[in-house]
């Protein structure tokens, strides 16, 4: 079975999908639906360089935005 490589280059759905601006309207989104503050996380990988959480990162340094 064949694997895509973790440095192969993104589609450009992907690389949308895998934006901060994405990430950031989902974080909206969640925090109208749930009242709950979000946050836009630096991910550790090119697949998912953002994520979105409802905990403070444990790094000061990966938080990039917060959604209150």
């Amino acid at each position: 079975m064949l694997h895509a490589s973790p440095v192969a280059p993104l589609s450009p759905l992907r690389k949308r999908l895998a934006s901060f601006d994405h990430a950031y309207r989902i974080a909206l989104l969640l925090r109208r639906d749930t009242g709950v503050p979000h946050y836009v996380v630096r991910g550790l990988g090119p697949i998912q360089p953002y994520k979105v959480t409802m905990r403070p990162p444990e790094w000061p340094d990966r938080w990039l935005a917060m959604v209150a």
